[in-house]
């Protein structure tokens, strides 16, 4: 006849093995389901009873340490605590840094290299534009003395706009705030530069033209 307490035994330390395999592999579930079964076969058994205490204060700490949120800082400004992140690099970023995208955030590096090309401004395109804006605003200028200063209120916009078509065409339709920075400059001076040899001063009407055409050119190359 078989001693079956002999292969309970045997059971039992097969058992406590394979629990303590499974701690070593990091799944404590299939630990303590393997620590409990031979704890139910041999309760007497201290290290299945030991192997099931260790199991579950490891679960435990486990728990707890999921639980607990990271606090993670803007990758820009350190000391802000934050729980945004950029949907392109996923770095974090705190609400200065951010820029609402199609869905989500974007930080200021990826917000940049997401730009229109039309956005993308060199040194040269600076120039272009800043000097078609000079030229137009030059000979603009130049006959503004000679018109009453009622009709520049309609006269400034056109200028500004046709000041902003031939920007567009010189510098292939670039746009952004270095632009507009450029081309009102460029209006202010190339008026200046006329002033200086119009056989006319224009006065008022030169301020009005200034106004209406930088406002006008500024904001459509926004």
């Amino acid at each position: 006849m078989q001693d079956t307490s002999l292969s309970s035994s045997e059971e039992v330390r097969g058992l406590v093995r394979a629990g303590r395999a499974a701690v070593k592999l990091g799944d404590y579930e299939a630990a303590r389901t393997t620590f409990e079964r031979a704890a139910a076969l041999d309760p007497t058994n201290m290290e299945a009873q030991d192997g099931l205490r260790d199991v579950h204060r490891r679960i435990g700490v486990a728990a707890r340490e999921s639980s607990v949120d990271l606090v993670e800082y803007c990758y820009r400004h350190p000391s802000t605590e934050t729980g945004l992140h950029c949907v392109q690099c996923n770095r974090p970023i705190c609400a200065r840094c951010s820029s609402p995208a199609a869905v989500g955030q974007l930080c200021p590096e990826c917000r940049r290299g997401r730009r229109a090309p039309n956005y993308k401004l060199s040194t040269g395109s600076l120039a272009k534009g800043a000097g078609v804006a000079f030229v137009v605003s030059a000979i603009a200028s130049a006959f503004v003395g000679f018109i009453p200063f009622f009709f520049m209120i309609f006269l400034g916009p056109a200028i500004g706009e046709l000041v902003m078509r031939s920007v567009d065409w010189a510098t292939r339709s670039k746009r952004g705030r270095p632009m507009q920075i450029a081309v009102g400059i460029a209006l202010v001076a190339g008026a200046a530069a006329a002033v200086l040899v119009a056989p006319i001063r224009p006065g008022f009407s030169l301020i009005i033209y200034l106004v209406l055409a930088v406002s006008t050119a500024v904001t459509r190359l926004r």
